[in-house]
């Protein structure tokens, strides 16, 4: 038999202990004592266990789902992003196009005119860092490659377009014309002086013809000198860039002035005899980066052109 006995103490007040006696069959009795406090602690810890855990699941699937928000928000925000870039590109690709065409058929050189060109000087063709001329055939690639990948071209394209604009500049730059239409009366070279009859170099190419024939500027530039120079006569010296320089000399008057732009063809003064000369005719020198070159080398018409 199991009994349970409250100690004495005040009605009023719980019990902190309680007694517990068990009497078996035989008479004997066995009492126990219990504490209350452990014993309710005990049981609160096995009742709280089940509550602290399904707690802790609760709190991290809260915490995944915070965080499966913040990724779905981040990932709605880049594709939105994606969108709006992918909307800029499509607007624009109708203009790279147009751009991509047009540096085609840019660098689309005439053949005659790119061949004038190599004549020139190596240094002279890549001046100030830019590409030899003939680099543009790999410019011309890039922009095959352009029609396929319009992705982020434009640093590309503006890379390029300077490389075609350098030889759009380097093309009109390049002596590639007669300065008049005559005869060729004295070669580039060394020859016979026609004052001394020493033998001597002669540093440009003399085209004689009838007095009073026009004279014309063989590539764009600017013009440095118009005035009576020396054994030249009346010279006009051009500038052209790329440490090109042109000089047209005894000429019998002038038509431009120091300071003038002149563009390939431009008339420029007249044909002469002042100066050191034997008859009408215009000595006619190209330089380039102050060394006198043939000017043969450079003419567009390549049955002219002189042979390395």
């Amino acid at each position: 038999m199991v009994r349970f006995a409250v100690p004495s103490g005040s009605v009023c007040m719980p019990r902190a202990r309680y007694l517990l006696t068990v009497t078996d069959g035989c008479g004997s009795t066995v009492r126990y004592r219990l504490e209350i406090r452990p014993l309710a602690a005990l049981a609160a810890l096995i009742l709280a266990a089940p509550c602290a855990a399904a707690l802790y699941v609760g709190l991290m699937a809260q915490a995944r789902i915070d965080e499966l928000t913040a990724q779905n928000a981040r990932l709605r925000l880049a594709s939105t992003a994606d969108r709006t870039a992918a909307g800029r590109l499509h607007a624009q690709l109708p203009a790279l196009r147009t751009s991509v065409a047009d540096l085609a058929e840019r660098i689309d050189v005439d053949p005659a005119l790119r061949a004038s060109i190599d004549g020139l000087p190596a240094a002279t063709r890549s001046v100030a860092g830019r590409p030899d001329w003939t680099e543009l055939a790999a410019a011309g690639d890039v922009l095959e490659r352009l029609h396929g990948t319009l992705g982020s071209v434009r640093d590309l394209l503006q890379a390029v377009a300077l490389d075609v604009a350098h030889g759009e500049a380097l093309a009109d730059a390049t002596p590639i014309i007669w300065p008049a239409d005559g005869w060729i009366s004295a070669e580039y070279g060394y020859r016979s002086d026609p004052f001394t009859g020493q033998r001597d170099f002669h540093p440009a190419v003399d085209i004689s013809t009838r007095k009073g024939q026009p004279v014309y500027a063989t590539a764009a530039g600017r013009v440095t000198v118009a005035s009576r120079n020396g054994s030249y006569g009346n010279l006009v010296e051009i500038d052209h860039g790329f440490g090109l320089a042109t000089r047209y000399g005894h000429l019998s008057e002038f038509v431009v002035a120091a300071g003038d732009t002149v563009l390939r063809g431009d008339v420029i003064g007249a044909v002469g005899a002042t100066g050191r000369a034997t008859g009408h005719h215009v000595h006619y020198e190209v330089r380039a980066d102050g060394r006198a070159i043939n000017p043969r080398r450079l003419l567009l018409d390549p049955r002219l052109a002189a042979a390395d």
